[in-house]
């Protein structure tokens, strides 16, 4: 079996997602994928797999990790609150935590072009030529550079072809969307052999524009826009028949106003006396009777009392709005995310051919680096608290309890402690949240692989090395003025070397029916953190400034053993046991906290098969999995501010299934249905105690960022072949049940434990289709014209929301509403 870089890049068709191509004579397509380094079969790799080929991707109008989850069987994912460009993959409930905590490693293994991205921070960036897109479920590391205990995604891009092309897509669309991709290659240089060898070469440009899905009414720009570029530059050379050389560029950047943080509702304050709202109108009833007492200070009612009305208004029409899609939203300082990522990757390989009993051998080579660079600014809210030319603005309800406290206690009387507090105010504002963050994000990675098969045994041996470092500056302020400006600064250096192999051996005395799979991992990591708090300055004191140095080593072992067993030649069946590991390490944005290594073990049964003539599809799974250490993100509120802590949840026993189905039923036609379930919380979960006081976090803890249930149908359907070109009609429907934000969200006030309440996400239905007419007669090269709409329906469905707990806020953001436009693409 060879493993040369031309067959590598063939993919025919996609399956196991529900996207089949269909034959003339209406047969589902035979798929060839290389998840597991070698050429084969979807249907005879024992591994649940998805696959999308350049077709599936373009009908599905994927160019990032944002637009995949809801295609994608087992997979869920949301965009990071107050940042673009950052995702949270998860897969069968599996999940990385906060995208935006740059502290944290993936659960899900993100490769391009074989390079594994070490953060989610970036993960969502566009890239100018997607080939193939393919997620494997369950925990790798065998095959692959980096460890990972929920799956992986690689995503391929397009080789160089060898002669001049041109591939151009235009596209507009509403909300002012504009869109240009392109693609040239470049004749050849040179031949194989001779002199320098070959050289082909091919450029990629990328670029969309689309105004803000919300109107801004402070009067900045609007929310929810796009503003994004990607270049790629792709360069092939072949000195010899049997050795390559590839190397790509990627770029990409953004510069983008952040989707809307709607307020829908409001926490419990408990130092408030419970409800926030009716705490106001008692502090608005107090301060209009402080007011008139003897001496009292005039900002009492020239200041206070207006703005205690303020924010009652405006609280009383988040919850007049409830939940729902807004039309817009308000914002004093407009929330923005500048972010750049580049990368360098080398890939050499070289084929010794038949090397004895060695087999026919291959070695190859990956060194990359690559670069992340993300600032974002702004608030996190929709209130805007922005103060008029006399000072009064909706300040925040803990402003108000201070300010109430103060004159409570001096009988409406100025002192010097309020007047301070009043000049911090005129200097910072009273807002509820403001952000400003600045990461920065490089790595360094090289692996070799020595890649053979015999005729009954292929087998892979890979070295990987993989270093970063990650750069850290946060000066965001919540409840202000009250907890001051934070001054956070922390970096974070990994250094980490694995050796792993895997290998399957086919049994000739039962026919090559009986395959045995095994693989083993060893892996070495060393995390080190600098912490260095800055001081912070309040109305009530200067917190000192702190710092810190720590590191930590670990170690883990980890395999895999697969028995794959063709029933007929139609029907095969396999049984995997896999285990996967994530690494411990310091979470930079809470002080001196650390977490331990997560591990999993996963048990799989699954069945592929094709009946009627190759024309039906039916794969189906069942998966159990124990999860120990597992590294859960949830949000701290203590101190004034808001970050995301880091913990170690205990114990989840967990199982699912997933059934996939394709049927080719009438000529030029494939319909797909898959089905997937996730059942199972947690086993243990750390409690949360105080003053002999406990919340039994096991019982009380849900698993975070998956739906249970989760549904996708397509269709899509040629269903006219006419002498101006082919119709083509694709139909897109998923449909995900509730799910929740965090796991658990428990914190301590005033010596009492408590929980608040976890946003769920509602159910949602998004129904995606696209016409398209191809093959339209030209007199040079092909033309197609594709028009599409997105979420046809206009589900009004959050995308992700956000318990800022002590702070008082409810937030949510919302996935795209009804979107659509057209299409034109030339090749030649």
């Amino acid at each position: 079996m060879k493993y040369s870089n031309s067959i590598r890049a063939v993919v025919l068709a996609s399956v196991a997602s529900g996207i089949n191509s269909v034959h003339a004579e209406n047969v589902l397509e035979e798929v060839l994928v290389t998840a597991e380094r070698r050429v084969e079969s979807m249907q005879d790799t024992p591994i649940a797999i998805t696959a999308l080929t350049s077709d599936g991707i373009e009908k599905r109008g994927i160019s990032n990790a944002d637009d995949m989850f809801a295609s994608m069987p087992g997979m869920g994912g949301y965009s990071a609150p107050g940042s673009r460009g950052i995702t949270s993959l998860s897969i069968r409930g599996i999940s990385g935590g906060s995208p935006a905590n740059i502290s944290l490693d993936p659960a899900v293994g993100m490769y391009v072009d074989g390079v594994y991205v070490g953060k989610m921070l970036g993960s969502a960036l566009d890239l100018a030529q997607i080939e193939r897109i393919e997620v494997l479920r369950g925990p790798q590391g065998t095959l692959y550079g980096r460890n990972s205990t929920a799956g992986a995604m690689n995503i391929i891009s397009r080789k160089p072809l060898e002669e001049f092309a041109v591939d151009v897509t235009a596209g507009i669309g509403n909300y002012g969307l504009r869109t240009l991709k392109t693609n040239v290659d470049f004749d050849a240089l040179g031949e194989i052999g001779e002199g320098a060898g070959k050289l082909t070469t091919a450029v990629s440009f990328m670029t969309k524009d689309r105004d803000g899905f919300y109107d801004n009414y402070s009067g900045g720009e609007d929310f929810d826009s796009l503003d994004r570029q990607a270049w790629r530059a792709a360069l092939r050379w072949q000195p010899t028949e049997n050795v390559t050389v590839d190397y790509v560029y990627d770029h990409s950047e953004l510069d983008e106003v952040n989707t809307l943080q709607k307020v829908v509702g409001f926490t419990e304050g408990p130092a408030l006396g419970g409800d926030r709202l009716s705490f106001l109108r008692f502090a608005q009833t107090t301060a209009g009777q402080l007011a008139m007492a003897p001496g009292a200070d005039p900002r009492i009612s020239s200041r206070w009392l207006p703005s205690i009305q303020k924010t009652i208004d405006a609280y009383e029409q988040v919850l007049a709005n409830g939940e729902g899609r807004p039309d817009g939203g308000a914002a004093e300082a407009t929330p923005i995310t500048q972010s750049e990522v580049d990368g360098h990757a080398i890939t050499a390989e070289w084929q010794l051919g038949e090397r004895g009993m060695l087999g026919d051998v291959t070695i190859k080579s990956i060194t990359a680096q690559r670069e992340t660079e993300t600032y974002v600014a702004g608030e996190l809210d929709d209130i805007d608290s922005s103060l008029d030319a006399n000072g009064v603005g909706a300040y925040n309800d803990g402003l108000h309890g201070v300010l109430l406290q103060y004159y409570g206690g001096s009988g409406g009387a100025s002192f010097p402690a309020v007047d301070s507090l009043w000049d911090v105010i005129d200097q910072q504002g009273a807002g509820h949240s403001m952000q400003d963050t600045l990461s920065e994000y490089e790595q360094l990675s090289q692996e070799f692989q020595f890649i053979g098969a015999t005729e009954q045994l292929d087998y892979v041996l890979g070295l990987f090395w993989f270093e970063d470092e990650s750069n850290y500056h946060r000066q965001a302020a919540f409840a202000i003025p009250l907890a001051g400006r934070d001054d956070q600064k922390y970096s974070l250096e990994t250094d980490a070397l694995a050796i792993y192999g895997q290998s399957t051996y086919r049994f000739a005395e039962l026919d090559n029916r009986l395959a045995l799979t095994v693989g083993i991992r060893y892996t070495e990591e060393k995390k080190a953190i600098n912490y260095d708090y800055g001081s912070v300055s309040t109305p009530f004191g200067v917190s000192p400034a702190r710092a810190l140095s720590r590191d930590e080593n670990f170690y883990n072992f980890s395999y895999n053993v697969t028995a794959a067993y063709d029933i007929t030649d139609d029907i095969n069946s396999f049984v995997r046991y896999a285990t996967g590991y994530r690494s411990g390490g310091f979470n930079g944005e809470v002080f001196n906290n650390s977490f331990e290594e997560e591990v999993i073990e996963q048990l799989e049964v699954g069945v592929k098969s094709d009946w009627w003539d190759r024309r039906l599809r039916v794969n189906a799974g069942l998966y159990t999995y124990v999860y120990d250490e597992l590294q859960t993100s949830s949000l701290e509120s203590t101190g004034g501010g808001v970050t995301s802590t880091t913990i170690n949840a205990g114990k989840a026993e967990r199982w699912g299934s997933e059934v996939e189905i394709a049927v080719a039923a009438v000529e030029d036609m494939v319909v797909s249905l898959s089905y997937t379930y996730i059942n199972g919380d947690f086993e243990e979960f750390p409690d949360t105690c105080a003053n002999n006081q406990c919340i039994d976090g096991s019982a009380a803890a849900k698993r975070g960022n998956s739906p249970s249930n989760k549904v996708t149908a397509s269709m899509d359907y040629t269903f006219a072949h006419t002498g101006i070109g082919n119709f083509n009609l694709f139909v897109d429907a998923n449909w995900q049940d509730t799910w929740e934000q965090v796991s658990l969200s428990p914190s301590i006030l005033g010596g009492t434990p408590i929980l608040y309440t976890n946003s769920s996400m509602d159910a949602r239905t998004i129904i995606n289709t696209r016409l398209s007419l191809s093959e339209i007669p030209v007199e040079t090269g092909d033309l197609m014209v594709s028009l599409w709409v997105n979420n046809l329906t206009d589900d009004d469905y959050p995308s992700y929301g956000v318990n800022f707990q002590g702070l008082g806020l409810i937030t949510e953001q919302y996935g795209a509403p009804r979107t659509f436009g057209m299409e034109v693409r030339y090749s030649y």
